[in-house]
């Protein structure tokens, strides 16, 4: 179960965390393996996860699937206490059957532990107990260390002490006792380094993907996302504040989602959702109350809305699955090549692999499915070749490189990546054309119709 194939960004994490459980790295090397510093905490529970029941993809992923179990009873309790039973059964229904949900809780990425930890702080918010500001401080920052998405959970703490401050009281600083002080530190070590980062690239604002961020919710989530504004109008009277809260935090996101990445990848607006189911049970909820049935109360119109989604279908899952593919309301949003089965047919073809000379773009799947790093990578945009920073080889973009390479090398193969990849194109022209085609991988076996092909050439065998 969740044994299929990795995408490259599970492969890397947990490839790194698999190192750092068998020893073969130091905890400050793994700490300062690229691509690991705005998720650190993440590898580190990963690695716990190994350490504990031993090193697979089902394990790697097993974080995912406990935290979306732990944010179905979240979102319960929180849609329950905002309007009834009924509404925290329609929220958690939807949070439990969404197929953007169950597609993120079967990936060893953190995206839907955040999502939780998000609804867990609008729990603690709204509640009245005294070490609930420690408790947040404690919870913004251990979602800023699993992935640095989790900093805006901090926008939704401070504009919620803001515009709470007519209501606080002095002698609830003793709140923060050193405990939470010594927290907030720590939380504030996590965030600056991701500001200082943002303010030294200068990349404020440099992207649009303003039409594919409106497109996602407005065009795919039509019914979902109307009911969940009326259900936030409904209740922004009685909670005031936290709703302001979230619409700066919603908004935070959301611009940083369509103006700062690159490209707009819905795993950094997935808390959104959560949200949004959130307010879509209490949205109905609210309903069934106001046109309760003499037969049923209350509880009638949320159950017939519960029971035309899963009829229709309407972006949830009916049947358990064996894949549950993230591309499904964004194609591309995730690569998911079958790396497993492209890696073990290299394998089982050349015993020899690791005394091979090896061309790749990127080193992302290599360790956990190849057990080594590549000779040298070609990537798009590389003006001129550099040392790569964690395999021992360098970095090209030029076909006159490649050439070079199979010139000095008489035997190699070149790991296509074929599809718009970092490969540069006319190398994989060439390829094509002038090298031995060895096998193809077209897809990955659980999801047939999401082809990511994967290609292995060879010269001088």
């Amino acid at each position: 179960m969740f044994n299929y194939s990795f995408w490259a960004d599970e492969a890397y994490i947990s490839g790194i965390a698999a190192q750092l459980a068998i020893g073969k790295l130091s905890l400050l090397q793994a700490f300062n393996a690229p691509g690991i510093t705005y998720q650190r905490l993440h590898m580190l529970v990963v690695t716990f996860f190994f350490k504990i029941f031993g090193v697979s993809e089902f394990v790697a992923r097993l974080p995912s699937i406990l935290g979306f179990i732990f944010g179905i009873v979240i979102i319960f309790l929180l849609a329950k206490r905002l309007s009834n039973v009924y509404g925290g059964i329609l929220s958690a229904f939807l949070y439990a059957f969404s197929h953007l949900n169950l597609a993120y809780a079967s990936q060893a990425k953190p995206y839907i532990t955040i999502e939780g930890i998000t609804l867990l702080i609008i729990y603690l918010l709204i509640g009245k107990h005294k070490l609930r500001h420690l408790f947040v401080i404690a919870l913004c920052t251990i979602a800023t260390l699993l992935h640095s998405i989790g900093i805006f959970l901090w926008v939704l703490y401070i504009v919620y002490t803001i515009v709470n401050m007519k209501r606080l009281k002095l002698s609830k600083l003793r709140d923060l006792k050193i405990s939470g002080l010594v927290t907030l530190i720590i939380g504030l070590f996590a965030v600056i380094p991701v500001v200082y980062s943002f303010i030294k690239n200068g990349s404020f604002f440099q992207y649009n993907h303003l039409y594919q961020s409106i497109k996602l919710f407005t065009y795919k989530y039509p019914f979902i996302i109307a009911s969940s504004f009326v259900g936030y109008l409904w209740l922004f009277r009685k909670q005031r504040n936290i709703s302001l809260s979230i619409l700066a935090y919603g908004l935070v996101v959301f611009c940083m989602a369509s103006f700062e990445i690159y490209i707009f990848n819905i795993r950094y607006v997935l808390s959104l959702f959560g949200i949004l189911f959130l307010y879509f049970g209490i949205f109905w909820a609210k309903v069934g109350e106001r046109y309760q049935f003499k037969i049923g109360g209350k509880a009638v119109i949320p159950i017939v809305v519960m029971i035309l989604i899963y009829t229709t279908g309407y972006k949830i899952v009916r049947w358990p699955q064996t894949y549950y593919s993230p591309n499904i309301d964004k194609y591309g949003d995730v690569q998911i090549a079958n790396y497993k089965d492209f890696y073990a047919q290299l394998k089982h073809k050349f015993p020899d692999y690791k005394n091979l000379y090896v061309v790749n773009d990127t080193f992302d799947v290599e360790y956990w499915y190849f057990g080594r790093y590549s000779n040298a990578y070609f990537m798009k945009f590389t003006e001129k070749p550099y040392k790569h920073h964690t395999a021992d080889a360098y970095v090209y973009g030029s076909l006159n490189d490649f050439k070079k390479i199979i010139k000095e090398n008489p035997q190699g193969l070149l790991v296509m990546e074929d599809w718009q990849s970092f490969l540069p194109d006319d190398i994989k022209e060439y390829a094509k054309k002038n090298l031995r085609l060895e096998f193809r991988v077209e897809s990955l076996r659980e999801s047939p119709d999401d082809p990511w092909p994967l290609a292995l050439y060879s010269w001088g065998f």
